[in-house]
């Protein structure tokens, strides 16, 4: 289809290719107003827009008027063969210029696509699609695909659906609190039908409560398929059937895992929990084991030759496999000529392969304490795919050049070879460049001009960075250290150097010209979204940050330099760490998305996933298209259409929360086991969080967050101000604030329910910071406990630019004392009454859970 004219909501459909000949024994074209060119169904006239599309285009199809109205005469799910039927679209031509018209509709919010393939209209009942998030509490929420706020779902809908389900839902009101409420319609599809719980049994019925607390319903197993499970074991479970208006889910038990929790269980938990897969088909193996272990002549051929060029590797101490090597040297006039190379994957994992399909499966490599879960097998992942020292490998580069400015000018992409100089470790290198020391120095003489000239185009690239207002959170990575049983056996917060941030904008700059590339090149691909911050988000921070005298402009003129203008306001004030913290919960989450919509916190007009394609699929994904595109392929004959990106984009950001919930849980019950260890020492920590219930205190030093419960302060009765985020004694005055610095003591530590709890020994010598009072009023009541701070809530891209992995630092002595007495007792703090009776301490709840196999190997966790 040649387009005439293009509206500016149709640029998808842009991509149909030029006109067809008309000569020799082409079919001739027929009239788009022949009614029977755009037979919709019986009862359904022609095409009300044909001549509109005839304006526009050579050979038109039905106009997405007419394919939304025979969508909603026929009241059901339509696949795209159905739909060409019935407009009577029978040539290749045809079909293809369907397909990508439906995947406009479906990327413009049109259309939704059904798990089999079938499109309904989106705004026929305001329909949305999306997953559920669940709450303990009984209620939950339906986080959009298309992203934005999230829908409320009362206790009475999530009654059939379970944490993790796909569904439908329409919006059917507002709730008192300015929410969105939603009706479940449909459900697309179900979460992965195991978890992991403990058995109880009731009247000779057993029932598994799920370790997910998210998981509201009990499971009931069907008698006889309870593998002689007793009362109190963990075991593993299989819902068989889902649950209903009037009862729970059913189920089978499908493994016993052990008598206790303990840490050494975690990580299969974890992967039985949600549902990682971690076995390897035979198909799989197969296809792995057939791979060449070393780069042969022939794979040599059309490739440019960078065996040579001193690449090197920069990555964790524990990092096994390797995506990235870099290079840098000096232009004259000022700049940088930057080269990136990638592991070329694209190379061995060919479409529709068995190794194409399992890495589509997972989408992403999962990492745990010790362990990680690959995406692909390990004799790629580690081998023949990975930039190992002093071998060839085939790569995808992209060359540019940085002009003394620090911006990209120029770039270029092509297929090479290469043989990496050096593996080097992030520490390592720091200690060579920015400490000066000696001993590394001399190490690294090879290849120190080398990591000298990356150093100054860093510094480069940083100062663009500043310019153009990024974001840049500094948020240090907790690590563990596991002894031969898997036992924490030492753990801390690590922070990044100049060597991290280094290869950071090293990559981000080769993904943001992938971006490019690919944009303008029209090929179909996945581009990495980050969204501004939601309304609801933002509104909130705004009355946050006033209590600290700090104000940002209104949400629709938000840019990035804003936050980054906060960030810089209080770099050196005591509450540094605690503002950056609810700046970053304000960010809306990254996505992949199959068009480009820039990225927020980068300050990025254009910005893909290049430069892991070992451990992220989407990346994979963008490589072959750069792949096709240097071939000259033409966007319409491409493997992929626009519809399969669009849900291959949605297939891809839910395997990563997935990953990233997974790898939290797992975290979260590894710091319960480290403090259980610690039952009774003190330390010194910083109030994050306020509520009617206590105080939520993060240690400074392993960045553990834990509950000082009501009851643990002095005694007296505490008024909770919800819009300051403030509890006050009503007889001692005594406050307790955000950012507040207390000394505390770990009181216990539970595996099982993942609650850390601590008790008050003292607000520092040093005070807190208290902010000052401003004259603005507030609306208590409209406030409600809606600025209570979350605990913990993903962070926006982690998987773009979190901080690779460090070294551990040593942790600081502890003081050890002996356990205060139960609470309860005499002399312990309570919550004021209300207007409506005396408050109830609030239950601390928890984040998921886990369990299965997975394959120890080493970590390469989260870069860029």
């Amino acid at each position: 289809m040649t387009k005439k004219k293009e509206p500016r909501s149709s640029k998808q459909e842009a991509r149909r290719g030029p006109k067809p000949p008309t000569s020799g024994g082409a079919r001739p074209k027929r009239s788009a107003l022949d009614p029977s060119r755009h037979r919709v169904d019986v009862g359904v006239v022609g095409d009300p827009h044909a001549e509109r599309e005839a304006q526009r285009y050579e050979r038109p199809i039905p106009s997405r008027e007419a394919i939304l109205a025979l969508l909603e005469q026929r009241g059901e799910l339509l696949t795209e063969a159905r739909i060409a039927e019935a407009l009577s679209l029978f040539d290749e031509y045809e079909l293809n210029a369907l397909r990508k018209r439906l995947g406009a509709m479906v990327r413009d919010g049109q259309l939704l696509l059904g798990r089999r393939g079938g499109y309904a209209p989106a705004n026929k009942l305001d329909l949305i699609q999306g997953v559920v998030l669940a709450n303990a509490e009984g209620y939950g929420f339906l986080r959009p695909d298309g992203g934005g706020d999230d829908l409320y779902l009362s206790p009475q809908q999530m009654r059939t659906v379970l944490h993790g389900d796909r569904v439908l839902a329409s919006v059917v009101g507002i709730d008192r609190r300015g929410r969105k409420q939603g009706a479940i319609v449909e459900v697309l599809q179900r979460r992965s039908p195991r978890l992991v719980g403990r058995v109880v049994i009731e009247n000779g019925v057993t029932l598994v409560a799920p370790d997910d607390r998210r998981v509201h319903q009990d499971v009931m197993i069907v008698p006889g398929q309870d593998m002689g499970a007793r009362s109190g074991q963990i075991v593993v479970a299989e819902i068989t059937d889902p649950p209903t208006p009037h009862r729970g889910p059913l189920g089978a038990i499908r493994a016993v895992l052990g008598e206790r929790l303990q840490p050494s269980l975690l990580v299969e938990m974890a992967i039985a929990s949600h549902d990682l897969p971690h076995e390897w088909p035979d198909a799989v193996t197969r296809e792995a084991a057939q791979v060449e272990p070393q780069v042969t002549a022939e794979e040599r051929e059309g490739r440019v030759d960078l065996r040579s060029l001193p690449l090197v590797t920069i990555d964790g101490a524990d990092a096994r496999d390797f995506d990235d090597a870099v290079y840098a040297e000096p232009r004259r006039g000022g700049g940088y000529r930057l080269v990136v190379a990638i592991a070329d994957v694209s190379h061995y994992v060919k479409v529709g392969s068995a190794l194409d399909k399992e890495a589509f499966e997972r989408s992403t490599s999962t990492y745990f304490p010790g362990f990680v879960v690959p995406m692909l097998p390990e004799t790629l992942s580690n081998g023949i795919c990975s930039l190992n020292p002093k071998v060839e490998r085939l790569c995808m580069v992209c060359d540019m050049v940085v002009d003394p400015q620090g911006e990209v000018t120029r770039s270029k992409f092509y297929n090479a070879v290469m043989r990496s100089h050096a593996r080097l470790t992030y520490d390592r290198v720091w200690q060579a460049i920015g400490l000066n020391d000696a001993d590394a120095r001399h190490e690294l003489a090879d290849v120190l001009p080398q990591i000298e000239h990356l150093h100054g185009l860093y510094k480069l690239m940083a100062e663009q960075r500043k310019r153009r207002g990024a974001i840049d959170f500094e948020t240090p990575e907790v690590k563990f250290r596991l002894d031969q049983r898997g036992e924490v056996e030492a753990m801390g917060a690590t922070e990044r150097n100049d060597a991290h941030k280094l290869i950071e904008e090293c990559m981000i700059a080769a993904n943001v010209q992938a971006a490019l590339f690919l944009e303008k090149k029209k090929i179909p691909a996945l581009f990495r979204a980050h969204e501004p911050p939601p309304v609801e988000k933002y509104e909130d921070l705004q009355q946050f940050l006033r209590e600290f005298k700090l104000r940002m402009p209104p949400v629709e003129e938000v840019t990035p330099a804003d936050f980054a203008d906060v960030l810089r306001l209080v770099q050196d004030r005591p509450e540094r760490e605690l503002i950056q913290s609810v700046l970053l919960r304000a960010q809306s989450m990254a996505a992949y998305q199959p068009d480009n919509r820039g990225h927020f916190g980068l300050a990025l007009d254009a910005y893909a996933h290049f430069t892991s394609p070992i451990r992220r699929y989407p990346d994979l994904l963008v490589h072959r298209a750069i792949r096709y595109a240097l071939t000259g392929g033409k966007p319409s004959a491409y493997n992929y259409s626009a519809s399969e990106m669009a849900a291959m984009a949605v297939h891809c950001s839910q395997r990563e929360r997935r990953a990233e919930e997974a790898e939290r849980d797992v975290d979260e019950r590894f710091k319960c086991a480290w403090m259980s260890k610690h039952v009774g020492s003190e330390f010194d920590g910083t109030v994050t969080g306020v509520t009617s219930f206590g105080l939520f205190v993060e240690l400074d030093d392993s960045k553990v967050s834990g509950l000082v419960h009501i009851s643990q302060l002095s005694n007296d009765y505490y008024h909770f101000d919800p819009v300051r985020h403030l509890l006050k004694g009503e007889r001692s005055g005594m406050q307790f604030r955000l950012g507040d610095h207390v000394r505390i003591q770990v009181l216990r530590a539970s595996l099982e329910d993942r609650k850390i709890d601590f008790r008050l020994v003292a607000p520092r010598k040093e005070g807190g910071f208290v902010p000052p009072r401003t004259e603005r009023r507030y609306d208590y009541a409209a406030a409600g406990e809606r600025y209570s701070l979350p605990k913990a809530t993903p962070r926006p891209g982690a998987r773009d630019n979190a901080a690779p992995a460090m070294s551990l630092p040593a942790l600081p002595p502890v003081s050890r004392k002996a356990a205060p007495a139960a609470p309860g007792k005499g002399g312990f703090g309570k919550a004021a009454p209300t207007a409506k009776g005396k408050a109830k301490p609030k239950p601390n709840t928890a984040k998921p859970k886990a369990i299965a196999k997975a394959s120890k190997a080493g970590k390469n966790k989260g870069k860029r």
